[in-house]
């Protein structure tokens, strides 16, 4: 073999060794440092292909709220991993999920009543608890979307979707498993 053969392949073996060594470090630190990055330039793909890889309990739960299209059960999640799974490295990530979920709660209604002059909704239950609210939420979601909509401190799980009569949301009403009342938005 010659020199230059033998400098390519010791540089090759260093490459792939170096490969492997930052793969089974990143194992051990965790991927904390990849999520905070993924979530900063949104790329989501990135974070679906981190997930199978990920072994830490924290990083496994934030990674399950960012990729949750179900706002009730993203919140559920950051919560989680900020109660059973403190990690300073994704706190602050949770922490500022929760506030943008609640800001969005409180103001979503003000901007559906501007858009609409006269519509109904239904509401599956009113808890004095936002973790009732939440847990109403996750069983009613499955059959028709819902929001959690916070109103002197009282939690509301309420329908999405807008009907124009009261008669067609009392249509829609009678074929969901659950009870629910229609509301006259004003």
């Amino acid at each position: 073999m010659t020199v230059s053969r033998i400098s390519a392949l010791a540089l090759f073996i260093c490459l792939i060794f170096s490969s492997c060594l930052s793969r089974a470090a990143a194992k051990q630190s965790g991927y904390s440092a990849y999520i905070l990055q993924y979530v900063q330039q949104d790329k989501v793909y990135l974070l679906e292909k981190l997930r199978p890889s990920v072994t830490k309990q924290s990083e496994k739960t934030v990674i399950d709220a960012l990729l949750s299209e179900d706002g009730p059960r993203a919140a559920y999640l950051f919560q989680k991993q900020l109660k059973d799974y403190p990690d300073p490295s994704l706190d602050s990530l949770s922490k500022a999920r929760l506030a943008a979920y609640r800001s969005a709660l409180s103001s979503e209604p003000e901007i559906m009543r501007s858009v609409t002059q006269h519509a109904f909704i239904l509401q599956f239950g009113s808890f004095g608890s936002p973790e009732n609210a939440r847990k109403l939420a996750m069983q009613v979601s499955p059959r028709i979307p819902v929001r959690i909509f916070s109103e002197k401190g009282q939690y509301k799980v309420r329908s999405k979707q807008l009907y124009r009569t009261r008669a067609e949301a009392a249509a829609k009403a009678k074929k969901l498993p659950f009870n629910s009342y229609v509301v006259h938005l004003r």
